[in-house]
């Protein structure tokens, strides 16, 4: 039977000499720790004195101070002294363990009788004096209770709680009663059965301690408490807590605090852990994100060990799902530390299953009654929802208080977002209304579903499948097709083209008609990181989307120029706020009054204000109850001798500075919330550089009517905090990682959409993280997603060597080669010439300069920016090199050919590097002009006013003018040069073919004025936007790279040319085996391209040569043209994409036997009959080693067949899949994927919230 105690004996503890009570306290330690004498001290100075007193030692080393402090606390305690005895246990891993060490060790050097309770307490858990009295009583009137805990409270704040018991949901999650701060007011005073208690100065009973195997080795120091009550309430026993028996707790692990395993202890570090600034209960030093990875691995623990056995498979797979959700939640929240962490400890649970098998036969051993007994005391799902509700409310109450604005404050703060609002809603409103007047002709159309076409923009009827498959398979569908990387612009198109229903053709047509609309939010959002005002934000806006090199790309149809425009402001904006200095929308606080030092002029008005203000902060001081002047006439202002005056007015002003960290003032100190210690006063947030700080010193003036000499009577010193003026709002910038992940993003899109951008984005990142150190990695980081999705680019253009320059400097899409405007025409935003953006009708000399007003306008402002002074010095001249960098990539392109059209060699687009070098221009323009009105205004009238009134107004007109000019220029037809044709070019039956199980090709014959006939091989309606690609079209390109020539026809395209040719001149004999060797099931003539008499002739005499060739028969005729179907006159003509012949037959032979084979073989395979003998599938595809086949999951091998792809099939039958397989394409769509996903979710601007304990 286990001894029980006297329920009277609680009754002796009001007597004056401590009563001593059958009860063991075992204290377990790591060596002398700062918490240790405190928690003795506190088992001292108990009112009920245990019996015994068992300290366990886990230190690794030798230590006699544990036992020397021991005795040292108890001799000077009154009497009578418990039994002091202390043990090592330097291989207990964990409390438990180091608990029943003890007790073992005790039991075999005293031969006594163990005590019915064992009080545990950890050496940073020091309980109140009442404590053990109040748990022995509890005790001793419920005969039940096995386990009883006591209410913890923070250690360095003890009128906060940590605990009152401990709940749990169903699946394991601790649920906290208690909010983090949360004061002791006695609300929770009213528990007593809980699901389980902290071991933190659990009173035990000794036999159910060793009936339960103490605590489980697996757990601790987290969890151990929960795991070892529940275990005691399925063996039958009540598990309670005391209220009135109060444990201070340090939490000394779950704070992070403690030293490595092994690591010596460090006991003067205990005072460094008790400072606690912000009253929140918790040491200023604490970081719970060091002890997360041992908490959740005590969680996953005991969610397998608590299962029941038929559901702990799905826990195991729930771990490992919930591993991956959180994973990247934790990246969400920007804590990749802690989503590492998340796998692994997932992993490291379920690869190590003994420990849980172990405690799972443990409590099994011991279960006494179901588990379902456990549900009353268990939290539900709606106990979870009101505490997550409870906890938001709270939290944006703290936001609410932390800020705490008065009724002027938020009113002046609502004026500011309310201009914002709406001049970005006006901004918004005016491009639509241009770009609807401009390019109405086109939207309807296209919203019809016409597809969008130009000089340099094809159609789009692929569907996502196809689009994704042309995106990552390596291979090109142009022609006969042709190895090489897709456009990296195709992949970044492909979430658009998702997102409006799989249609490429109509994300195509959103960024090309909406490009101005999409540059001028853009240049919007980064202009705010410059200025705050919103007019120069407008204007920054509308210069932006009139930006020549816009206008000329959608002329155009160039989406990647257009695209890339689009999306620079967004990285601009992305890395500045990375960095964190960009302009936030603040306001002058009501605290700003009760500072000593003010920020002024040197000037007599300026001193005036000083003054003003100087007695404003006395007047407060009185009312705060301080020794302070009566009057504002005793009040004095002295301007500091030795602070150096800026020599540029504008550094002077508030608006002009960039904003830096600040230390609090002695009136916030101590001015604290309950909610985690954030501060109830607005931290003041100000300029730091460029302004004169103004000591206030306060002394007692002469009384009025005074005659003689003035003394100088000083007055009680007021104790003046030295702080900044304080302003709320925005908080102060300080770098932002979701603002470095979206900058990422953006950058990607642009160097997709211009790989030209690349190497000088790679120099400007590198330079800008050599002049921000304390970003320097956030920076760099910036060009890993760019440089994942270009990967395979990249590894094109190196493996050609000094030749891979045309690939990087080619434009992505159909090759359009225009020739470039001279460099000083760049540097005015006009990459080529400009002539279609003037309208008709204006002067000769009007018209001249028409398209460079605005570029003008740009660069007069930039240039001027740069006499500004060092209040926006660094940034006008880091504008300066990123303008500087669009030149030298300008310059690179016009210089080196990389495009190869198919009539013509020369220069890629120069409208990518001359956005760039408009964006630094632009930038530099707008930190020039930021914060004139108030400059101004410090100013007397003179000539000032008036050249900046010309400025702006030049500069409004310009870009007025432009916007205008091009509206009606587009609308008339002349700017934009973009088609919307609603006639296919491939009528409907010539589709069919490439629809149907046979994926045949069409051969498109045009007939031209000047006698040659063109030649095109089409897959869909008409030339597709993904069958071109920089890679193959600059492969074309050979010899030296500022004089490069193109190289003659490979073996297939002679093969295609030789064919067209015999068409045209009229093939005698049947022509049908050769069209259908290429995979051609029609030929089609389409309409002239101009009603001249030439094309006409010309086109009627190719129609009349084919309708007499033998093996062509005319089909239709219509708005797209004449088609005619291949039909071989003998035999048939087998016009498969791909096609099984004996291994010693012809290709072109019609009397071969020829078998067709299913087009879906490409796209996931298809079934093939048994043949009589040997055979060879060839492809109607050029022949490349990526081209792989399998029949039945078996590799095929190559063969030889000309410039066409065969493979050895043999006579077996099967499941036949063939693929393009690009070496690096599974890692690389693996890295981009991870990547993507990555990046976006750091981009996602979530707060990063303080934990709970769970």
């Amino acid at each position: 039977m286990t001894d029980t105690l006297s329920p009277v004996d609680p009754l002796l503890t009001t007597a004056a000499v401590p009563v001593t009570t059958p009860v063991t306290a075992v204290v377990v330690t790591r060596g002398r720790t700062g918490y240790l004498a405190t928690t003795l001290r506190a088992v001292a100075s108990q009112a009920r004195r245990p019996l015994r007193v068992l300290v366990v030692d886990v230190a690794p080393g030798e230590d006699q101070h544990v036992g020397l402090l021991l005795d040292q606390v108890f001799a000077s305690a009154p009497q009578p002294v418990p039994r002091l005895a202390t043990v090592r246990a330097p291989h207990a891993r964990t409390f438990g363990e180091a608990v029943s060490a003890g007790l073992a060790t005790l039991a075999e050097a005293f031969d006594e009788r163990p005590t019915p309770w064992l009080w545990l307490l950890h050496d940073d858990s020091a309980p109140a004096p009442e404590a053990l009295a109040r748990l022995v009583r509890t005790v001793s009137n419920a005969p039940s209770v096995a386990v009883a805990g006591c209410k913890q409270r923070t250690w360095t704040d003890p009128e906060r709680l940590l605990e009152v018991g401990v709940r749990t949901t169903r699946s394991g999650r601790r649920h906290a009663d208690v909010e983090p701060g949360e004061l002791d007011q006695g609300q929770h005073d009213g528990r007593t059965d809980v699901l389980g208690v902290g071991v933190a100065g659990a009173l035990v009973r000794r036999d159910v301690w060793d009936a339960l195997g103490g605590t489980d080795p697996a757990l601790g120091p987290f969890g151990d408490g929960l795991d070892l009550s529940r275990r005691a309430r399925l063996a039958g026993h009540r598990v309670v807590v005391v209220p009135t028996a109060v444990v201070r707790h340090a939490q000394a692990a779950y704070h992070g605090l403690r030293p490595a395993r092994g690591g010596a202890p460090q006991a003067a570090d205990a005072a460094a852990h008790e400072v606690d600034l912000d009253g929140d209960g918790e040491p200023d030093s604490a970081d719970p994100t060091r002890s997360f990875a041992a908490r959740r691995s005590a969680l996953l623990h005991a969610r397998l060990a608590g299962a029941p056995l038929a559901l702990v498979p799905a826990v195991a797979v729930m771990v490992v799902a919930a591993a991956l959700l959180r994973c990247l939640g934790q990246i969400a929240v920007k804590r990749p530390r802690l989503a590492l962490a998340e796998l692994r400890v997932a992993l490291l649970v379920l690869l190590r299953p003994v420990p849980v098998v172990r405690a799972r036969r443990r409590a099994r051993a011991t279960r006494a009654v179901a588990r379902r007994t456990l549900r009353p005391l268990q939290a539900g799902w709606r106990d979870v929802w009101r505490q997550a509700r409870d906890r938001r409310l709270a939290r944006r109450e703290a936001r609410r208080v932390t800020s705490a604005p008065s009724e002027l404050e938020l009113r002046e703060l609502a004026a500011l977002a309310s201009r914002r609002r709406t001049t970005a809603a006006l901004v918004t409103a005016g491009l639509v209304v241009l770009s609807a007047v401009a390019l109405g002709r086109l939207v309807g159309p296209v919203v019809g579903g016409a597809p969008l076409v130009g000089a340099a923009l094809a159609r789009a009827t692929t569907d996502l499948h196809d689009v994704w498959t042309a995106a990552t398979s390596g291979w090109v569908t142009t022609g006969l097709g042709a190895p090489g990387p897709a456009d990296p612009l195709v992949v970044v198109l492909t979430p658009l083209a998702a997102l409006l229903g799989g249609d490429l053709g109509a994300a195509l047509a959103v960024v090309v008609l909406g490009g101005p609309v999409l540059a001028g939010l853009g240049a919007w959002a980064a202009a705010g990181a410059a200025t705050r005002s919103v007019g120069v934000r407008a204007w920054a806006a509308l210069v932006w989307a009139s930006a020549p090199t816009l206008l000329l790309a959608l002329g155009d149809g160039r989406v990647g120029a257009v695209l890339a425009h689009a999306a620079l402001p967004w990285v601009a904006l992305g890395l500045v706020r990375a960095v964190g200095v960009q302009r936030v929308d603040q306001v002058l606080s009501g605290l700003s009054t009760a500072r000593r030092e003010v920020r002024v002029d040197a000037d007599a008005e300026a001193e005036a204000r000083a003054v003003a203000a100087a007695a404003r902060w006395d007047e407060a001081t009185h009312v705060l109850g301080a020794d302070a002047p009566r009057t504002r006439q005793d009040v004095r202002v002295e301007v500091a001798a030795d602070t150096p005056a800026s020599d540029d007015p504008a550094s002077h002003d508030p608006a002009s500075h960039d904003l830096a960290p600040h230390e609090a003032t002695p009136d916030e100190a101590h001015v604290r919330t309950p909610v985690r210690g954030v501060a109830a006063v607005p931290s003041p947030r100000g300029p730091t550089s460029g302004a004169l700080p103004v000591t206030a010193s306060v002394s007692a003036a002469p009384a009025r009517g005074a005659t003689g000499a003035t003394a100088q009577v000083a007055e009680p010193s007021v104790a003046a905090p030295s702080a900044t003026v304080a302003l709320v709002g925005a908080p102060d910038p300080t770098g932002s990682v979701a603002a470095a992940a979206g900058a990422a993003l953006a950058l990607a899109v642009v160097t997709a959409s211009a790989p030209v951008l690349l190497v000088p984005a790679l120099v400007l990142l590198v330079l800008v993280a050599v002049v921000v150190p304390r970003a320097r990695l956030r920076v760099l980081a910036l060009a890993v997603p760019s440089l994942v999705l270009l990967a395979p680019l990249l590894v094109e253009a190196g493996s050609r060597g000094s030749a891979g320059i045309r690939l990087l400097l080619a434009a992505p899409g159909p090759a359009a080669t225009v020739e470039p405007a001279p460099a000083l025409d760049r540097l005015l935003g006009v990459p080529a010439d400009a002539a279609t953006l003037v309208p008709a009708g204006l002067p000769a000399v009007l018209a001249q300069v028409w398209p460079y007003l605005t570029g003008g306008a740009v660069l007069a402002l930039a240039a001027l920016a740069l006499l500004r002074g060092r209040a926006v010095a660094r940034g006008v001249r880091t504008c300066w090199v990123v303008a500087a960098a669009g030149v030298a990539t300008g310059a690179a392109v016009a210089a080196v050919p990389a495009s190869a059209a198919p009539d013509v060699v020369g220069p890629a687009w120069t409208g990518a590097a001359v956005s760039l070098t408009f964006l630094g221009l632009l930038g530099a323009a707008v930190l020039g002009a930021d914060g004139m009105t108030d400059r101004l205004a410090r100013q007397t009238f003179g000539w000032r006013q008036p050249v900046v009134a010309l400025g702006t107004a030049v500069g409004v007109v310009a870009v007025a003018t432009a916007l205008v000019g091009w509206g009606w220029t587009a609308r008339a037809g002349d700017a934009v040069a973009l088609r919307a044709p609603t006639t296919p070019v491939v009528p409907v039956v010539g589709q069919q073919g490439a629809l149907s199980d046979a994926g045949s090709r069409v051969l498109s014959l045009e007939a031209r004025a000047d006698g040659t006939v063109g030649w095109a091989l089409l897959r869909a309606d008409g030339d597709q936007q993904v069958d071109h690609a920089a890679a193959v079209s600059t492969r074309a390109l050979t010899g030296p790279l500022d004089a490069p020539t193109t190289s003659g026809p490979d073996d297939a395209t002679a093969v295609v040319d030789a064919l067209a040719a015999r068409l045209a001149q009229g093939a005698a004999g049947d022509v049908a085996p050769d069209v259908a060797a290429l995979g051609v099931g029609d030929v089609l003539v389409p309409g002239a391209r101009d009603d001249s008499p030439a094309s006409r002739a010309a086109r009627s005499s190719l129609v009349g040569v084919l309708d007499a060739t033998a093996g062509l028969e005319r089909v239709t005729h219509d708005g797209s043209g004449t088609l005619w179907r291949v039909s071989a006159t003998q035999g048939t003509a087998v016009t498969s994409w791909a096609r099984l012949l004996p291994v010693d037959a012809e290709v072109a032979d019609v009397t071969t036997p020829a078998e067709p084979v299913a087009a879906e073989v490409r796209d996931g395979g298809a079934r093939v009959d048994p043949g009589a003998g040997a055979r060879l599938l060839v492809l109607a595809e050029r022949a490349d080693p990526g081209w792989r086949a399998w029949l039945d999951g078996r590799p095929l091998p190559a063969a030889e067949d000309g410039w066409r792809q065969a493979f050895e099939i043999g006579a077996d039958g099967g499941w036949l899949e063939v693929r393009h397989v690009q070496p690096i394409r599974t890692p690389w769509v693996v890295a981009l994927g991870l990547t993507t996903l990555v990046t976006v979710l750091l981009a996602l601007p979530l707060r990063r919230r303080r934990g709970v304990r769970t």
